[in-house]
C-alpha cells in the first residue's frame, strides 16, 4: 500500500526542536488552571507536587518518545509508530484522533485571540481566521521559518512568565508552608482525577518534536534533546509560576480564581495588569497555533505516503512543506472558529490525547518484542518497569475520566469508532489497484 518515497528536507536543530516542545504547551493553561487545581488540593504542597508529578509523568514519557523517535525517525509522531506495531488500520485511527484533536485545539485557540483582540473594528471570527491565515502563509514557505518564529515566541513566553514568578516571589516572599495552610478540606477521587487531567492538558504538546524528527539535522541526538530541554523548561516554569502565585496570593483567593495570573499581575501593575495579560495570552496563543500548524500537516502527509488518505497530501512545496497537508488542516480549523464554545470539544480532545499516548506506550512494547533488529539510538530508560507504569497511569485516568465524567469519553469513543468506515472509503482505490506481477 505504500508509495514512493518523498523525504522532507533536514532543517531542525535541538534548539529549534525545544522551541517547538515548549511553543506548544505553554499556553492559556498555566493562566488559569493552577486556581482550579488549587481548589482541589488545598494545600500548597500538595499543589506543587500535583504539577511535579505531572511533570515527571511527562519526563518517563519523554523518554518512550525519544527511542520511538530516533528509531523510526519519520514524519508523523504517534501515527508511524502504532501503525508499525500494530498495522495500518491502528495507525489510521491514531492519526486520524490525533489530526482531531489539533485541528480543534487551534480552532479553539484561534477563536480565544480573537476574543482578546475583539473591539468595535474588529469581530472576533475575522481575527481568528486572519491569525490562522497569517501563520499557514508563514509555515508555506518551509519549517525553519516557522521554527525560528517559534524559536522568539517560546522565549518571550518562558522569559514572561519567568518574570512574573520571580517578581511575585520578591512581592510576597518565599513562605513557609506553615504560613499558607489557609485553605483545607476533603479532596474527592473525581477532583484528584480532574486536577491531574487538567494539569496534563497544560503539558499537552509535549511530544510536538517528534512529528519533525525526519526533518531534524541529527535525529539520533537531537530529537531526545529536544524533547527533555523543552519539558525540563516546562516543569521549572510552571513550578516557579505556582510559586509565585502562592507567594503573592493568599490561598482561598488563589483556589477561588479563575485567572490568577491576572489576580497575580492587578497587584503588581495595577491598572496596566489587563494590558500585561492580553498581551501575554496572545503571544503564547500565537505560539501554540504555530506549532499546531507546523506538525499537524505532516501526519495526513505520512498517512498519505503510506496509502492511506489520497495521494495529493504527499505532496510537497518548493520550500519542502507538505502544502495539501496544511490547507487540509487550516481550513477546517477556520470553519470552527465559528464556533461560541470549544469546552465541551475540549474535554473530548482531552479523553482523546490520553488514548493515543497510551497507545504509543502500548506500541513501544509490541515493538522491544516485534522489531528487536532495529537501530535504537536512545533506549528508555528502567525498562520495563517505568514504561509500565505510564501505561498503567493512561489505563487508570481514562478508567477514572468514563466514570466520572462519561459523556466526552463516549463521544470521543465514536470518534475512533468513526474511522472504520473513513479508513475503508479512502483505502478502496488503493486496494483496487491492480497487483504487480
Amino acid at each position: 500500500m505504500q508509495r514512493a518515497e518523498v523525504r522532507l528536507r533536514r532543517v531542525l536543530n535541538a534548539a529549534l526542536g525545544a522551541a517547538i516542545v515548549v511553543g506548544g504547551s505553554i499556553g492559556l493553561g498555566i493562566l488559569s488552571i493552577p486556581g482550579l487545581v488549587a481548589s482541589k488540593f488545598g494545600d500548597p504542597l500538595l499543589v506543587l507536587g500535583a504539577w511535579g508529578l505531572v511533570g515527571l509523568f511527562t519526563l518517563l514519557g519523554a523518554t518512550v518518545y525519544a527511542e520511538l523517535g530516533t528509531a523510526f525517525p519519520q514524519a508523523g509522531g504517534p501515527y508511524v509508530y502504532v501503525r508499525e506495531a500494530a498495522g495500518p488500520f491502528a495507525g489510521f485511527v491514531t492519526g486520524w484522533s490525533d489530526t482531531a484533536i489539533s485541528i480543534i485545539a487551534t480552532a479553539a485557540q484561534s477563536a480565544a485571540i480573537g476574543v482578546y483582540l475583539e473591539n468595535d473594528l474588529l469581530d472576533r471570527r475575522a481575527v481568528a481566521i486572519a491569525v490562522l491565515g497569517i501563520i499557514g502563509t508563514v509555515n508555506w514557505f518551509g519549517l525553519k521559518i516557522g521554527a525560528r518564529t517559534q524559536q522568539a515566541l517560546s522565549l518571550f513566553k518562558v522569559g514572561g512568565l519567568m518574570l512574573l514568578a520571580a517578581i511575585c516571589l520578591v512581592i510576597g516572599g518565599v513562605k513557609p508552608p506553615s504560613e499558607i495552610h489557609l485553605f483545607r478540606y476533603a479532596v474527592g477521587l473525581g477532583g484528584i482525577v480532574t486536577a491531574l487531567m487538567l494539569i496534563n492538558e497544560t503539558y499537552a504538546g509535549w511530544n510536538s518534536a517528534v512529528y519533525f524528527s525526519e526533518e531534524d539535522q541529527d535525529s539520533d541526538r537531537n530529537v531526545p534533546r529536544a524533547l527533555f530541554w523543552g519539558i525540563g523548561a516546562m516543569m521549572v516554569t510552571y513550578l516557579m509560576v505556582n510559586a509565585g502565585f502562592l507567594s503573592l496570593l493568599p490561598m482561598p483567593e488563589f483556589a477561588s480564581s479563575n485567572l490568577p495570573a491576572a489576580d497575580a499581575a492587578r497587584r503588581i501593575f495595577g491598572h496596566e495588569a489587563g494590558t500585561v495579560v492580553t498581551t501575554f495570552a496572545v503571544v503564547s496563543l500565537i505560539g501554540i497555533v504555530n506549532v499546531g500548524v507546523m506538525y499537524t500537516s505532516r501526519i495526513p502527509f505520512a498517512m498519505s505516503r503510506d496509502g492511506v488518505l489520497p495521494s495529493g497530501f504527499a505532496s510537497i512545496n518548493r520550500y519542502g512543506t507538505p502544502s495539501w497537508g496544511l490547507i487540509a488542516f487550516t481550513l477546517p480549523a477556520m470553519a470552527l472558529v465559528m464556533l461560541r464554545s470549544f469546552d465541551f470539544l475540549f474535554t473530548v480532545t482531552a479523553f482523546l490525547g490520553v488514548v493515543i499516548n497510551g497507545a504509543v506506550y502500548v506500541a513501544f512494547f509490541v515493538l522491544r518484542r516485534t522489531a528487536q533488529e532495529i537501530r535504537r539510538p536512545f533506549r528508555a530508560r528502567w525498562y520495563p518497569w517505568a514504561p509500565a507504569l505510564l501505561v498503567l497511569i493512561s489505563a487508570a485516568l481514562l478508567v477514572a475520566s468514563l466514570i466520572s465524567d462519561p459523556e466526552p469519553a463516549l463521544w470521543a469513543l465514536g470518534a475512533i469508532a468513526l474511522s472504520w468506515p473513513v479508513y475503508q472509503l479512502t483505502t478502496r482505490s488503493q486496494r483496487q489497484l491492480p497487483r504487480s506481477g
